[in-house]
């Protein structure tokens, strides 16, 4: 999925989301932090849990996108399915 999308075969998923996946990984494992654990244990945590739902999800929904634009959409004829095109 990444490689297609850097490449720019695969046009649903843009530079700039892509970015905003590597920011959000890049944001988890820094030691940089919004809210400190040191300080605010349970909020600390809590805005690195807010990103990692963020990410996690929005991985989801594009892996899924993804996998169904690389499958296509299967061609029916008379209420049965024929075949489907590979788009590799």
């Amino acid at each position: 999925m990444l490689g297609d999308a850097w490449r720019g075969s695969y046009p649903h998923l843009g530079k700039g989301r892509l970015a905003l996946f590597l920011l959000a990984l890049a944001y988890l494992v820094s030691p940089v932090d919004l809210v400190p654990e040191a300080f605010l244990t349970v909020f600390g945590l809590g805005d690195d849990a807010i990103v990692a739902m963020w990410l996690g999800g929005a991985l989801l929904v594009e892996a899924d996108r993804y996998l169904g634009w690389r499958s296509g959409s299967p061609v029916v004829v008379d209420g049965g399915q024929v075949s489907q095109f590979d788009r590799t």
